[in-house]
């Protein structure tokens, strides 16, 4: 029976300053009524000179025990405090152990609802906890998630990077803490000031990480001037893809231009075939477009304005704004189109070539960028394929791969000659990429860690059905400390 008493007694939250009176068992669960071995000590002063007052009767709900419901009636005492030099002269007894003051569940079972809630959201945290013999509502559970506190931590290296609301419409700010590393904070909007603002109230950053957006970059000499900025390694590998495929377009337009002229020069009937004649045609029609864009620019006209104007999308306005010389069209990789040729000139008694002249540009701008052991058998002989086409490619391959080893192997010695080599080689996207590129490649931190948690934040989102506040979507993705649980 005693063994019985003390499994009881021991069950109880902070079983070290609470007395077991009695059990009961009632149709509602097992009432435990408990009072307190405390010596009574006043909040304001913190000395024990008191003098009993009176009592009364505190119902809190507790972890349930065999599935049955619990509830603790503690005897709570007031004291009379004798001192007249203290503010305090009547007050109650505090237990921050069993439980928050005016809380009706005790302090453990706050933790088990905010955990609960904080990995499976509102109302799937109610069903669970009610088959765990746990009654608490969904709106409960999201204020035990969203009422914890976090202290504030120095931070010496940030991680920073955009998350989306709906997507590319509205955009929010992730920051980290590389060295821990942990999601520290989040802000609703994406914009330089709000992180200039941020960076103002955490002074001590000396490292921030990012892409390479511009927003970030001016956000950063705003709040923290004398902070390194870095440039992400995985952004800077995926803008010198883009800049490999905008040159692989470039050089394939080349060699097909000179692909035509001899083939043209060597047969008698100088017509164009009918694929030929078509493209000439769209190349045209949009090339005037182009030149009314640039006319109405001249004209003052904003970019939304020449956008209503000319029924042409805002993005492709702004792109053929900024763009030094008239983009031509990406030609897609297609083989029928390869054989359509083949046919109309046999057809029309030409002497039809036999070397393929349509390749993806994204495809080969990946494979160009590839080390040669990655590449499969397959792969390679696409590789040559179009480096047979294209030999100028051999080039922007050794120059892309150099940059890579430079990255890899964090030789920042080599990337004033990497630069130069590029700017000299004829290649004009890469020789742009390297002419903004500033970066010290010899840092450990990167991008890589801020991107998966990204990724959880949206899971997280879908999860809630995308029906989340901020505040609940940010206490869900901060981590949960139990030692800071409210």
């Amino acid at each position: 029976m005693n063994q019985r008493v003390d499994l009881v007694r021991n069950s109880l939250p902070s079983s070290n300053e609470l007395v077991l009176e009695t059990t009961e068992e009632t149709e509602d669960g097992i009432v435990f009524r408990a009072l307190t071995k405390r010596v009574p000590c006043c909040p304001a002063c913190l000395q024990s000179r008191v003098s009993y007052h009176s009592h009364y009767v505190r119902r809190m709900r507790d972890l349930p025990w065999q599935g049955r419901r619990v509830v603790i009636h503690l005897k709570t005492r007031r004291f009379r405090w004798r001192n007249k030099e203290c503010r305090r002269k009547i007050f109650a007894e505090q237990l921050p152990a069993v439980a928050a003051p005016n809380a009706r569940e005790t302090t453990r079972l706050c933790e088990i609802l905010g955990l609960v809630g904080y990995a499976l959201g509102g109302l799937p945290s109610e069903r669970l906890l009610r088959r765990l013999g746990i009654k608490s509502s969904d709106d409960t559970v999201l204020r035990r998630v969203k009422s914890r506190r976090r202290e504030a931590r120095p931070i010496r290296v940030l991680s920073v990077d955009d998350w989306a609301w709906p997507k590319q419409q509205r955009y929010g700010t992730m920051l980290m803490d590389l060295e821990r590393p942990e999601v520290i904070d989040l802000l609703p909007v994406r914009s330089a000031d709000s992180f200039a603002e941020w960076l103002g109230l955490h002074p001590g950053v000396e490292v921030i990480t990012r892409d390479r957006s511009t927003l970030y970059a001016d956000g950063g000499r705003q709040g923290a001037p004398a902070a390194i900025q870095i440039t992400d390694r995985y952004h800077l590998v995926s803008n010198l893809s883009e800049a490999v495929e905008r040159d692989v377009q470039q050089l394939q337009v080349d060699a097909r231009r000179q692909l035509a002229e001899s083939e043209a020069a060597e047969s008698t009937n100088g017509r164009l075939t009918l694929v030929e004649a078509r493209r000439q045609r769209c190349r045209q029609a949009r090339y005037q477009r182009y030149t009314a864009v640039h006319a109405l620019h001249r004209q003052g006209q904003t970019q939304l304005q020449i956008a209503e104007k000319t029924g042409i999308d805002p993005e492709t306005v702004s792109r053929w704004l900024n763009a030094r010389e008239f983009p031509e069209r990406r030609i897609r990789s297609d083989r029928r189109r390869d054989q359509a040729l083949f046919l109309q000139s046999r057809q029309l008694g030409l002497q039809p070539s036999l070397t393929r002249t349509h390749y993806s540009a994204g495809r080969v701008a990946a494979l160009l960028t590839m080390p040669p052991p990655k590449l499969s058998e397959s792969q390679r002989r696409h590789l040559d394929a179009f480096l047979r086409f294209c030999p100028k490619a051999h080039g922007l391959r050794r120059l892309s791969l150099r940059f890579k080893d430079m990255l890899r192997w964090r030789s920042a010695k080599k990337l004033k000659n990497w630069i130069d080599s590029t700017t000299a080689s004829g290649f004009p996207f890469v020789a742009q990429f390297a002419s903004t590129l500033q970066l010290s490649i010899t840092t450990p931190w990167s991008n890589g860690p801020i991107e998966g948690h990204i990724n959880r934040l949206k899971a997280i989102k879908r999860q809630m059905y995308g029906r989340a506040g901020f505040e609940l979507l940010k206490a869900r993705v901060l981590p949960w400390d139990i030692s800071e649980a409210a």
